[in-house]
């Protein structure tokens, strides 16, 4: 089945694109960092009735997949999917830290926290851990088998804190939690999976 690129690309597909106030963002869609000057523009009536267009808002098109993106002011939808993509992740393991990244697209920032808290668990258990244990456990399995650096039990315990928090407790996190949370996850999941893939192929 062709992605949407390909179809624009083969002209089967098209926006009825307008000039607009160029914006940079980061794509929700694809996470490239991009300038776009077409799409929608957000046209905003005074009182008199006269119209301009509102400076930087709009529906903006992406340069590199073309899909939309609706920006005004401080407001990005879809959002970026914060951290990156890693490579050679087992799927049930990767679904998990891709959900978590959509959660904070979403600004559902307690339920990126939250699947952050599942990803260890599941990452425990792909690397050897048994099933059903407590969270707890899986978490002294990580350090105890050096599955994270020395210097990284501060960040494991913040992620135990975090889920514990929004599982147990009347608690909302907030964006940095769930950056701090995404970026820590992103690590553990380059240094076990990505790297290692890439000293084997070498």
């Amino acid at each position: 089945m062709n992605t949407f690129k390909e179809e624009f690309e083969n002209k089967k597909l098209s926006w009825e694109e307008n000039d607009m106030v160029d914006v940079d963002y980061t794509c929700g869609y694809c996470g490239a960092y991009v300038s776009s000057d077409k799409g929608m523009p957000l046209i905003y009536t005074d009182f008199r009735g006269d119209q301009t267009i509102y400076r930087g808002a709009g529906v903006y098109i992406c340069t590199n997949c073309r899909m939309p993106t609706f920006m005004y002011k401080n407001i990005q939808v879809p959002g970026n999917r914060y951290g990156s993509p890693v490579k050679d992740v087992p799927v049930n393991v990767n679904d998990v830290y891709e959900e978590a990244r959509s959660c904070y697209a979403a600004n559902a920032y307690t339920g990126t926290v939250l699947l952050c808290r599942k990803l260890l668990m599941h990452v425990a258990v792909d690397l050897g851990a048994n099933e059903n244990l407590r969270f707890i456990d899986y978490v002294n399995y990580l350090n105890e088998h050096h599955f994270v650096s020395v210097k990284s039990d501060e960040w494991i315990d913040q992620i135990r804190r975090y889920g514990n928090e929004a599982t147990h407790e009347i608690e909302v996190n907030t964006m940095q939690d769930a950056q701090m949370i995404l970026k820590f996850c992103e690590m553990l999941l380059k240094m076990n999976y990505e790297y290692p893939s890439i000293a084997n192929n070498d």
